[in-house]
């Protein structure tokens, strides 16, 4: 869209706001970046532009308690059991989406979903998003093009990772890499078309300025008109544990595996100036 004077104008998207050790911040669920917030603005789900935000100052996480303050990621798989008396899968999650929520998070990153059909995990969001929090979506694999009108009613952003794509530390055949690089483009492109905020998303791949990989993979975001690039910090050994979602209140059966926030080194943005 454009303003008034001709220029162009990001849409506004949805943003997490809340306060964390006694400090107002918001937090983007498409980048994972975390801003502090010196106007009044409404708390939770909020509707804002992405210059808004990046006005103000980057949030040190490690002085307000971690990322863990604000959200988490969850992988809602569930092994089901296929004795009759099992919980439904739906009821497992909708109770470990509500006591995430009522926990008091800002947003929740849902990974690892491959193995869910599209319309539980459209479940899953809607139960996060109707508690009150974003939701983002981290897929290892882009989605499938169908798929992607019905993931943009459910989701905030979605950050598709590239490594198991781009890089060689997989070992995948000339033609799967072929085959893996053609479905993120199309993938991405659909979701872009769909109205779904797009990030590309690596933790592999060095930030700028990088090396040659760096500058490909923002130059691949601009052709397949992704909203930009996050480079995240690699996982370790190092990362903190966190207990099991029965811990936020949620009864068994399991209902997933959660970890902490991954957290951004740096991201490019394509197109979130207005």
């Amino acid at each position: 869209m454009r303003s008034s004077r001709g220029v162009s104008v990001a849409p506004a998207r949805v943003y997490g706001v809340g306060v964390c050790a006694g400090q107002l911040v918001v937090h983007d669920p498409l980048t994972g970046m975390t801003h502090h917030r010196d106007q009044l603005v409404t708390v939770g789900r909020t509707m804002l532009r992405a210059s808004e935000v990046a006005a103000h100052p980057v949030a040190d996480l490690t002085a307000m308690g971690g990322s863990w303050a604000l959200g988490v990621r969850w992988s809602p798989v569930v092994r089901r059991d296929p004795s009759p008396e099992s919980v439904p899968a739906d009821s497992v999650h909708r109770r470990a989406a509500r006591a995430l929520a009522c926990a008091g998070l800002l947003t929740v990153d849902l990974h690892e979903v491959e193995p869910l059909p599209t319309p539980d995990l459209t479940d899953i969001a809607g139960h996060l998003t109707d508690d009150g929090c974003t939701v983002s979506l981290t897929m290892e694999r882009c989605p499938a093009e169908h798929h992607a009108e019905a993931l943009a009613d459910c989701v905030d952003a979605l950050r598709i990772c590239v490594d198991t794509t781009v890089t060689r530390r997989h070992r995948l055949g000339p033609a799967e890499r072929e085959h893996r690089l053609r479905c993120l483009v199309s993938g991405t492109r659909a979701t872009v078309a769909a109205g779904l905020p797009t990030q590309l998303y690596t933790r592999v791949i060095p930030p700028p300025p990088g090396n040659a990989a760096t500058r490909w993979l923002v130059e691949l975001a601009d052709a397949v008109g992704a909203h930009g690039v996050t480079f995240a910090r690699p996982h370790g050994d190092g990362a903190p544990a966190m207990p099991g979602p029965t811990a936020w209140g949620a009864d068994t059966p399991a209902c997933g595996t959660l970890k902490p926030l991954d957290v951004p080194l740096d991201t490019v943005c394509l197109r979130s100036g207005d």
